[in-house]
């Protein structure tokens, strides 16, 4: 996933409302971005190929990359987010 896309998934952790659909979020995090619905549609699309290839949600996949990414710096977040 190149860096643009990988931002605005980063942007769409940030902004993501509790119980939402990650793809809404994106949604907001890429006009938020000004980018169009295309680019919209190719950020998901690339996410649920990747799901798909290794047999994971697309939440899973968000949450690799973006671990991926920033060396695990995001690992203590999503169990916080859990306790809440």
């Amino acid at each position: 996933m190149d860096k643009g896309r990988l931002e605005v998934l980063r942007e769409a952790q940030r902004i993501r409302q509790r119980k939402e659909e990650l793809e809404r979020a994106i949604g907001r995090a890429v006009r938020r971005s000004g980018h169009d619905f295309q680019y919209y549609l190719a950020t998901l699309s690339e996410l649920r190929e990747l799901a798909a290839s290794k047999g994971v949600s697309i939440d899973q996949v968000a949450e690799g990359l973006l671990m991926e990414k920033n060396g695990g710096d995001d690992e203590g977040r999503h169990q916080d987010d859990a306790d809440h």
